[in-house]
């Protein structure tokens, strides 16, 4: 296998080809123009937009669900299907000491931020495939076609680049225009991105450095400093506190006082800013209320179990078909890997009795295997009863 020498990739080189903009006025980050540091001209690596409270739980909910559906491993036998044994389900990673929920949380945390993701064959002494590692989509530096197959060049630590097949890797590929490549969400959607964090920048400037007083005391009459400061500190010391809730303040002094209310620009930002959850939840196809966002009524379903449904079908399906697709490749015939989505689409326990119920009397069902699916021993009649001690009665 050939390497060449080429500089080694850097966190410079994850920008995505993405290269800042001249702020307009229009633009969030004209803030940083007046000293709101924290913002810059583009968003461009995982950790810049993970650092956004919505988009963490957008992907840590839909990476950490679909990671705990068992992925199991089947083999077809005319038109029943039988679970197979297999590392896919096991020791996904081979040797190396990642469990299977990681190891798939992983793969959909690089699907969901690249839309795209790449698994290394690992193989045994003897070539045989014992295991995938998933790849950083950013150490994949170029793709392209070799005929009917794949050339991939690796970027490795050191800085040499390694060239791999799709016999050696397995592509598992987002939404795509050219087969190649995944359409980058954070190139994509980078100008979301970057107004949701300059909402938080905002947001902890004016939390940290900006005023929040309770409101303005002013007089008509002259009055110098230490005794300003008297007042406020009489002031204070009569109104602040549970303790003199429905006291009345004395002041001998003629003072007029403006509370500090929010105006229509503060109540444009707070709007702004769930504007932005619910923009990430439209990404990510996540319904707003998994994200904390409550303002407004979901579409999504009345009832758990049909949030859930809608979840699974129009947002989890998509990402664990695309797996199931490309680990398709590395199976024997007639073996093929499946998400089960059983244990997250099940119902309330009365719901789930009463489907058993409806299953054993249609006869699709023995009363056992319906005990044996609620974690139940098999009924007394139909465990034969033990000889007493001694031998069997005369």
């Amino acid at each position: 296998m050939g390497h060449k020498r080429k500089r080694k990739l850097t966190a410079t080189d994850a920008t995505f080809g993405i290269v800042p903009t001249q702020i307009s006025i229009s633009d969030p980050a004209l803030a940083e123009f007046l000293r709101m540091s924290g913002i810059t001209g583009g968003m461009s690596s995982e950790e810049e937009i993970l650092g956004l409270t919505a988009v963490y739980r957008a992907q840590a909910l839909i990476a950490g669900t679909i990671a705990g559906l068992p992925l199991k491993v089947y083999r077809r036998a005319g038109d029943i299907r039988e679970p197979v044994d297999h590392w896919l389900t096991q020791a996904p990673a081979g040797p190396f000491d990642l469990p299977p929920f990681n190891w798939t949380e992983m793969l959909v945390f690089h699907l969901l931020n690249h839309a795209e993701g790449y698994l290394k064959h690992l193989t045994n002494g003897a070539g045989q495939l014992i295991g995938l590692w998933p790849v950083h989509p950013l150490a994949i530096t170029k793709v392209r076609w070799d005929g009917p197959d794949k050339v991939f060049t690796v970027a490795m630590k050191d800085g040499a680049q390694e060239v791999h097949t799709s016999g050696d890797v397995t592509q598992v590929l987002g939404m795509t225009s050219d087969g190649l490549r995944g359409l980058n969400p954070i190139q994509l959607f980078r100008g979301a991105f970057q107004t949701a964090r300059a909402g938080e920048t905002a947001a902890n400037r004016s939390l940290t450095t900006g005023s929040l007083i309770s409101g303005l005391v002013t007089t008509e009459e002259d009055i110098k400093e230490p005794e300003a400061k008297t007042i406020k500190t009489k002031l204070t010391s009569m109104t602040s506190g549970a303790e003199h809730a429905g006291d009345i303040a004395f002041v001998n002094r003629a003072l007029k006082f403006t509370p500090w209310t929010m105006n229509n620009v503060d109540a444009q930002f707070v709007e702004s800013r769930n504007f932005q959850v619910e923009e990430v939840a439209r990404i990510y196809g996540v319904p707003p209320h998994l994200l904390s966002s409550v303002s407004k009524v979901t579409s999504w379903g009345a009832g758990i179990q049909e949030q859930d449904l809608a979840l699974s079908k129009y947002t989890l399906m998509g990402w664990t078909s695309r797996i199931e697709s490309a680990l398709q490749a590395v199976l024997a015939p007639g073996l093929y890997a499946e998400f089960d989505y059983k244990g997250l689409l099940q119902g309330t326990p009365a719901q789930e009795i009463e489907n058993l119920v409806a299953q054993v009397n249609a006869g699709l069902l023995t009363k056992d295997e319906a005990r044996a699916i609620m974690n139940r021993p098999p009924s007394p009649e139909s465990t034969p009863t033990p000889p007493p001690a001694g031998g069997l009665p005369a």
